[in-house]
């Protein structure tokens, strides 16, 4: 509590002086009481103060993977859970049907294999035989058919010339003829052969690939099935619960809001004038509830909100302990310029006269001194002196427009 002390004031005495057979009245000098207070060391730090409310920073919806029925409702609202913990169970009757149709499908697809791989087993060496001896007498017939090719070319010389018959030469050609038969007829071996042999590796690889898919059935059913199952993605409480047990849920409908409450996220707006006072990572000071914690700017945003001309400025606080709640009005304290170690004095002290600044400090034989002086930082209530002023001189803070330099001063010590 501010008090002063006992102000007094200096009465006019008058005093007779005898000499001379004459009288004649003196006047004495009045002592102007004034309320002082000592320039103090320190800092001094200048802050804006902006208004916000604070609310849940993350917030996860959970969806429904497998709509149906209802069976299990395992949290309630307002239940603290952890991740993987199980939230409900969806009635899942049609998933087991369909699992046991994909069983059975990987089982027939799986014999039908077996019967293909062992037909294959049994006739492979065959095929494989077939295929080289077609390949064997394809390649007799071609070498053949050439043979006959060169003997008919020179056949054909010969009859040209006149040293065979006619009869020889239609011999010949027929000769060739029949050999391109044989070729022929060995060709369409060889692609029967080889046909045979890859329709037998072709049907054991389609039984193959029909496992696969049989089996990729399976493992969709199977997931389905783990989908009946909604499990939470994360730590947090129910902050939004939509079913209860028996009621429909369908696929991709949202179930639960798990909120993350042991960090707050208080949103300013904030003007264009103030915006260059944040930066990401910056420490302010929060208070909420008459209680004040360290916050940490999270966002600023480049450009201003397009609908308020605002920018929506992030502050985050830690909130681990749950003492403050979501929808708490929150004042965050922003540090605009400080120093450390500095003269000050109460902003009242500060007379100005034609642009200069001065104060008045109490001089030797309380006598008003007046210094002109250089100030700093600004606060509401106090200014930061940078000259003309020392640490613990006597300042004149009240009764500033009794005195002037050289005033007879009483002073009154106005304590913090």
């Amino acid at each position: 509590m501010k008090k002063y002390l006992i102000a007094l004031l200096l009465t006019v005495s008058t005093f007779m002086l005898t000499g001379c057979g004459s009288t004649e009245p003196v006047q004495e000098e009045k002592a102007i009481a004034v309320s002082v207070q000592s320039a103090k060391g320190g800092d001094i730090e200048n802050t804006n103060i902006f208004s916000g409310t604070t609310k849940i920073k993350d917030e996860t919806a959970v969806t429904v993977e497998m709509g149906g029925t209802i069976e299990e409702m395992n949290v309630q609202l307002g239940e603290k859970v952890t991740k993987g913990q199980t939230l409900l169970k969806v009635k899942g009757t049609d998933i087991e049907n369909s699992i046991k149709s994909a069983q059975a499908a990987v089982n027939s697809a799986q014999a039908a294999y077996n019967d293909s791989d062992v037909s294959m087993a049994n006739t492979e060496n065959q095929l494989e035989s077939g295929l080289t001896n077609a390949k064997v007498a394809y390649d007799k017939a071609v070498s053949g058919y050439e043979e006959t090719k060169r003997q008919f070319d020179n056949t054909t010389q010969l009859y040209e010339a006149g040293a065979i018959s006619e009869n020889d030469y239609k011999q010949a050609k027929a000769n060739l003829e029949q050999t391109q038969r044989s070729v022929d007829q060995a060709k369409a071996s060889l692609d029967a052969a080889q046909k045979s042999y890859d329709t037998g590796v072709g049907n054991r690889e389609s039984a193959k690939a029909a496992i696969e898919s049989a089996k990729v059935g399976l493992e969709s059913a199977l997931s389905n099935r783990d989908k009946l199952t909604l499990q939470s993605p994360v730590d947090g409480v129910i902050t939004a619960k939509n079913f209860d047990v028996n009621e429909m849920a369908t696929q991709g409908q949202p179930a639960f809001i798990i909120s993350s409450p042991d960090i707050l996220q208080i949103d300013l707006s904030i003007t264009q004038a103030d915006i260059g006072k944040f930066s990401e990572g910056q420490t302010v000071s929060v208070k909420i509830d008459e209680q004040v914690i360290d916050g940490t700017v999270n966002y600023v945003p480049t450009v201003a909100d397009a609908s308020s001309s605002l920018y929506k400025v992030e502050v985050l606080i830690d909130n681990s302990e749950g003492q403050f709640k979501s929808g708490m009005s929150a004042e965050v304290e922003v540090s605009i310029e400080k120093e450390s170690n500095v003269v000050k004095v109460p902003k009242k002290a500060i007379l100005e006269e034609e642009g200069n600044k001065y104060v008045y400090i109490v001089g030797d034989d309380n006598r008003a001194v007046k210094k002109e002086i250089s100030t700093g930082i600004e606060t509401a209530d106090t200014v930061e002196i940078k000259s003309g002023v020392e640490s613990d001189d006597t300042v004149v803070i009240g009764g500033l427009s009794l005195i002037s330099d050289n005033t007879k001063l009483f002073p009154v010590v106005k304590e913090d």
